[in-house]
């Protein structure tokens, strides 16, 4: 195959955005590599210069949509809010690029001729990687033996506070949205509420941090005015 002219890097780009645009209004199945191209304005030999098939196509988008996004989650801190779940959610959900990147995931993972893709590949691996980001700095105020003596820990965490972020956007894309600031809420109580069982199963201490956010669940539950405020800033 003969070597097209012009800047590979600005071709490459292009056909990435022409993808995302058509795949945004007409799903992975809907999108063919003819629309694609001509989006693009790129003939069929440039197009495979770049990418191997359709498949190769929309996991380097998937790599490319979550890098350009992914900051908004890597920056959340222990102190940046009382209920850092709806944080997460928030910078999903607000975020065009990344919320239209979960959207495209969801219809990719319900689509069973994907599961084996490269494309869903991409996507489960961007799914640990969130979890991972949902929990890492919660983990750090944990003390260490908890961890050690409870290795399960992280993982329950992090599998619950994906399950309660996906579950909101998986509504948002439904066009039915829930009570998110009420369920992730709950699910931030919940989460505090497993370090706190966590510690005085191993004998240390409780984390006043963790200790304020479990009380919190009590309240939501019931309906009672809150000791801890789980939608606003931390104090």
């Amino acid at each position: 195959m003969a070597r097209t002219p012009g800047d590979p890097r600005s071709t490459r780009q292009r056909i990435l955005d022409a993808a995302r645009r058509i795949s945004a209004e007409r799903g992975y199945k809907g999108t063919t590599l003819a629309m694609i191209q001509k989006e693009a304005g790129v003939h069929p030999g440039s197009f495979y210069w770049h990418f191997e098939d359709k498949d190769a196509l929309f996991a380097a988008l998937v790599r490319y949509a979550y890098a350009e996004s992914r900051p908004m989650v890597d920056h959340l801190g222990p102190g940046d809010a009382a209920n850092p779940v709806k944080v997460v959610l928030d910078s999903i959900v607000d975020n065009p690029a990344r919320h239209g990147l979960w959207r495209f995931n969801v219809q990719l993972m319900l689509d069973a001729d994907m599961q084996q893709s490269k494309t869903a590949e991409e996507i489960r691996t961007l799914r640990e990687i969130t979890q991972r980001a949902l929990t890492s700095a919660w983990l750090d105020l944990v003390p260490p033996r908890v961890l050690a003596e409870v290795p399960e820990l992280p993982v329950r965490m992090a599998d619950f506070s994906l399950a309660t972020v996906e579950g909101c956007i998986l509504s948002r894309v439904a066009g039915t949205p829930r009570d998110e600031a009420f369920i992730t809420a709950v699910a931030t109580a919940v989460m505090a509420r497993m370090v706190t069982l966590a510690c005085e199963e191993v004998g240390e201490p409780v984390p006043e941090f963790f200790r304020e956010r479990a009380a919190g669940i009590e309240t939501l539950v019931l309906g009672r005015p809150a000791g801890v405020d789980l939608s606003g800033p931390a104090t």
